[in-house]
C-alpha cells in the first residue's frame, strides 16, 4: 500500500473500522486457516471480508454456503475457461450456472470447506474471484461484440484489459467506500451502459492537430439502487492511452474523499452530486494534467448492451449468434451444449452480454445451418435470424 488513509480520525460505519485493521484482500490469506475449523466459529463480522474473494453467505447463513461471482473482464472466456466454470457448476453448484448484468457468472451453494480447492482450480484457467465483490474495483463491462462489432469505433478489448490489470489485487485501491464500476465502449449506440456506471469512457471523436482521434467522452457518478443516478459528462476527451490514467485518477478521488460515515451515502454518484462535475473535472484534471476538452459524441442511440440473433460480423464472411438464457440461469449440461457449439463452430472463445446472455462469435457462413440445427437451440430461443 503506497497511499496515505486521510479518513481514520473521521466518524466511520462499522465495516470502515474494520478495514482500517485488516485490508480486504487478506481474505486469501485468512482462508487456508478458516476452513480447518467449522464455519459456525467464523464470527459474522468477518462476513464483510468474504465479498473481497467474490463471495456472499448465503441464507441461511449457518449453514456456510456461498453465492459466489467469477470475474470476467468484458465477458469474454476461452473454451478451456468455459469447460471448468461448467465443472464448479457440476460439482459445487448444484448443477446451476448464472450469467450476470455484468458480463461475468456467479454461483449459490458453494461449500465453505471446498473455498480453497474451488479458488484453485478458478487461478488454473486464468480466472479470479478476486474483487467480484466488495468495496474494491468491480469487473469491468464493454461492448459484448468488441472486436467483431460493426458500430464500434475501434476495438475496446486491449484498453478493457489494461484497466483490469492495473486495479486487479492492487492494494492501493482495494480499500474504496463501497464499489466501483467502469464501463468501457466504442458501440455508437452505448452497448456499456454508460449512465449507471460510477465511470464511464463512451466513444466521441476530437480533431487534434488537424486530423481526427477516436477515443472517448468521459462520464462519472451513475448508478441504480435505492436512489438511482444518471452519470453526468464531465469536459474530457480521453485517447485509449489515456484511459488507464484517467481511470485510476477518478478511483484515487473516490477513495480519499468518498463517503466513509454511512454505507447508504458511499457510492461515487453521492459525491458527484454534492461536489458537482466541474469540481470533480478540476480534481482530476490535477491529477492527469493536459486533457482535451470533450470531443464529439459518436453515441446516436442505446443497445442495453443486448446482442441476440445471428448477425453479421465485421469480419467479412463471419457471423456471431446471440442466444437468450431466461433469468441468466443455465444447467451445467446445457452450459456445456453451446461450449461443444463453440468449440465445433466457432474460435475458442464464448461472450457474455448485459442483459444475461450468451454469444458464441466467429461462425463462418458455411456453418449456420448445422448451428442452427444444433439440439441445444431448440431449448434456447433466437430471435432476428437471418
Amino acid at each position: 500500500m503506497s497511499y496515505q488513509v486521510t479518513w481514520a480520525a473521521a466518524k466511520l460505519n462499522k465495516n470502515e473500522q474494520s478495514k482500517l485493521i485488516e485490508d480486504g484482500l487478506d481474505v486469501f490469506r485468512d482462508l487456508p486457516e478458516l476452513v480447518k475449523r467449522p464455519f459456525a466459529e467464523v464470527d459474522k463480522s468477518y462476513y464483510m471480508y468474504f465479498k473481497f474473494a467474490g463471495l456472499t453467505v448465503q441464507k441461511p447463513q449457518e449453514q456456510g454456503n456461498f453465492m459466489m461471482r467469477v470475474k470476467i473482464p468484458g465477458g469474454i472466456i476461452n473454451i478451456k475457461q468455459a469447460r471448468h466454470l461448467a465443472a464448479i457448476a457440476s460439482e459445487y453448484g448444484h448443477d446451476q450456472i448464472d450469467l450476470t448484468t455484468r458480463q461475468a457468472v456467479q454461483y449459490h451453494w458453494i461449500p465453505f470447506a471446498k473455498l480453497p480447492e474451488v479458488f484453485a482450480g478458478i487461478n488454473a484457467v486464468g480466472l479470479t474471484t478476486q474483487g467480484a465483490e466488495g468495496d474494491i474495483t468491480r469487473n469491468v463491462i464493454d461492448n459484448p461484440l468488441a472486436g467483431i462489432d460493426p458500430n464500434e469505433l475501434f476495438d475496446t478489448r486491449p484498453t478493457v484489459r489494461r484497466v483490469h490489470r492495473l486495479f486487479q489485487g492492487n492494494r492501493d485501491y482495494s480499500n474504496l467506500p463501497r464499489k466501483f464500476k467502469i464501463s468501457i465502449n466504442s458501440n455508437i449506440y452505448n452497448a456499456g451502459n454508460a449512465e449507471i456506471n460510477d465511470l464511464a469512457f463512451v466513444p466521441a471523436t476530437k480533431k487534434i492537430n488537424g486530423r481526427t482521434v477516436k477515443g472517448f467522452n468521459v462520464k462519472v457518478g451513475g448508478g441504480l439502487g435505492m436512489r438511482p443516478y444518471l452519470g453526468l459528462g464531465l469536459d474530457i476527451f480521453v485517447t485509449r492511452s489515456q484511459v488507464p490514467a484517467v481511470a485510476e485518477a477518478a478511483v484515487q478521488l473516490y477513495r480519499d474523499n468518498g463517503y466513509r460515515r454511512s454505507r447508504s451515502k458511499a457510492r461515487l454518484k453521492f459525491l458527484i452530486q454534492d461536489w458537482g462535475v466541474a469540481e470533480f473535472e478540476t480534481k482530476l484534471r490535477e491529477k492527469v494534467p493536459g486533457l482535451a476538452t470533450a470531443g464529439a459524441s459518436a453515441v446516436i442511440g442505446w443497445s442495453n448492451g443486448t446482442a441476440l440473433g445471428i448477425h453479421e460480423q465485421r469480419q467479412a464472411g463471419y457471423y456471431y449468434v446471440g442466444v437468450s438464457i431466461p433469468a441468466g440461469r443455465l444447467q451445467a449440461a446445457d452450459f456445456s451444449a453451446f461450449v461443444d457449439l463453440a468449440e465445433k463452430y466457432g474460435r475458442d472463445e464464448l461472450r457474455f452480454d448485459h442483459s444475461q446472455n450468451l454469444l458464441i462469435p466467429y461462425i463462418a457462413a458455411a456453418d449456420l445451418s448445422a448451428v442452427k440445427a444444433a439440439p441445444i437451440l431448440k431449448s434456447f430461443p433466437i430471435s432476428h435470424i437471418i
